[in-house]
């Protein structure tokens, strides 16, 4: 147990560098967790200079709607400006991997250079996020100081011609906006109620389309936390509107359907455009109070 201390100091030095590092402007986040197989650093100091065997740190934010932001790799090194309490370089090599809130970047190598905020990555770095697909380029720059990104020499195997908000993507002018909702916490509580009630429903339709994650947070985050992300929930909406999978009609009896709904269900085949219309029309029906009509 002897190492144990010194392990706690340099643990307490590194939040307190990211504390530090708030005042500086980087996006939010004010300490962070630590895993890695060891640590090595200067006891006087406090200051670590390297983590290896496996890294892996959680940078946090007091403010709740900003989520942490995992970051892994095989080695940190760290360099220190003499005086300072916040590293001015920190080093990331082998399975880099930082997951942030918008995307997911994994490379060969990066620096994070506290200073400017910036995270530069190199050797085969590759972006992917629910829209974009294998976005790749020689040096990628994330920014967490004003969440901006840079790619040079641009690749991608996958990447849409229009926001999925415009009214120009297939299906675009259906799509649920924050407005088209009268009350987002009457939703919430439906929702909620017909998963606990269990049976076939709309509220199951809708969260059976969705990533695990993406249920977990629909079912279990407080309503008022939600109510502050509502662009989570029209995320949330729109992935039903878009889905050929939504209507079943165990789901959706006893649900008043227009006769516009009941043509496109009966529809032998249906555009992007027609499914998006009557995705939309079902969830008008089945939340007509909460939910306006297309």
């Amino acid at each position: 147990m002897k190492g144990f201390p010194r392990l706690l100091t340099l643990g307490l030095a590194a939040c307190a560098a990211l504390a530090a590092a708030q005042d500086q402007g980087l996006g939010g986040y004010s300490s962070m967790e630590i895993d890695a197989g060891q640590m090595k650093g200067n006891f006087a100091t406090g200051a670590i200079d390297e983590m290896t065997g496996g890294v892996k740190i959680r940078l946090l934010s007091d403010d709740e709607k900003l989520k942490p932001l995992p970051i892994k790799a095989q080695t940190m090194k760290f360099t220190w400006t003499e005086g300072a309490s916040t590293p001015s370089l920190i080093i990331m090599e082998k399975g880099v991997e930082v997951t942030h809130p918008d995307a997911s970047i994994t490379a060969d190598r990066a620096e994070w250079n506290f200073d400017s905020g910036a995270l530069v990555f190199t050797g085969n770095p590759v972006v992917n996020n629910e829209r974009i697909k294998g976005l790749r380029g020689d040096r990628m720059t994330l920014n967490l100081k004003d969440n901006t990104f840079q790619v040079d020499r641009v690749r991608a195997d996958q990447v849409p011609l229009q926001g999925v908000e415009g009214g120009g993507a297939r299906g675009g002018a259906m799509l649920v906006s924050e407005a088209d909702v009268k009350d987002w916490a009457g939703l919430i509580t439906a929702l909620r109620g017909e998963l606990k009630a269990g049976g076939p429903s709309p509220a199951r339709q809708i969260t059976g389309l969705l990533s695990p994650d993406k249920q977990k947070m629909l079912t279990t985050l407080d309503t008022a936390v939600l109510l502050e992300n509502k662009g989570e929930l029209v995320k949330v909406l729109n992935n039903a509107v878009k889905s050929p999978k939504l209507y079943d009609e165990a789901a959706w009896a006893g649900k008043a359907l227009p006769e516009e709904a009941k043509a496109l269900v009966a529809a032998a085949e249906r555009s992007p455009e027609d499914q998006a219309k009557l995705n939309r029309l079902l969830l008008h029906a089945a939340y007509p109070e909460l939910v306006a009509a297309p």
